[in-house]
């Protein structure tokens, strides 16, 4: 059976997590030290901090992710990254939350995507 646009997506989404999440801690650590889950939990909604394991063990999904970089933006990430990249960010969590709550992609948006 062919894979659907939907899953395409879901999989780069996927794939961003797993690349982001080793940047996102890195640039976190470096800002706040041994608070830096603290702040990563303080910068998400309550349902998704209760998602969040330990910081020995974090439990990261791709919207945490986004929305910590989105969150965290003056005070960590832009000293690493630029206008550009916020808007990248924008855009990657409008994707993901289109991709959460089941509306569809086109082909050429789900090539976007990957």
């Amino acid at each position: 059976m062919a894979i659907t646009n939907h899953e395409r997506v879901g999989k780069a989404l996927d794939l961003l997590k797993e690349g982001l999440r080793p940047f996102v801690e890195r640039e976190l650590k470096a800002q706040h030290a041994q608070l830096w889950f603290e702040q990563a939990k303080a910068s998400v909604s309550e349902s998704q901090a209760d998602l969040f394991g330990t910081a020995e063990e974090p439990h990261w999904d791709v919207a945490a992710l986004l929305v910590a970089m989105w969150n965290q933006w003056n005070i960590v990430f832009r000293k690493t990254l630029g206008h550009a990249e916020r808007s990248l960010v924008s855009e990657l969590r409008e994707i993901r939350n289109r991709w959460a709550h089941q509306h569809p992609f086109s082909g050429d948006d789900a090539y976007r995507a990957l």
